[in-house]
């Protein structure tokens, strides 16, 4: 399990620009819905800026944190 606020920081730990909102999906602390908008993403295709958001999210991933996380990305209007 992890903190919004955790997961919060890890994405902005490798997007610092990054306006990330979170869901917790199931009330379990471990499926989350995850909007990241970032100027960073301007350059970037969608795979690309998923990627990036996931290789934020990777430790968690990797030890159990996170089970699951439905990502949704956009740059800044």
């Amino acid at each position: 399990m992890i903190s919004i606020e955790n997961l919060i920081g890890l994405v902005q730990s490798g997007i610092p620009d990054a306006d990330v909102n979170v869901m917790d999906k199931t009330g379990m602390k471990d499926h989350f819905i995850i909007h990241v908008t970032s100027k960073a993403f301007e350059s970037m295709n969608i795979m690309e800026r998923h990627r990036a958001v996931q290789e934020t999210l990777n430790p968690a991933m990797q030890d159990g944190r996170i089970h699951a996380a439905e990502i949704k990305t956009a740059t800044p209007e």
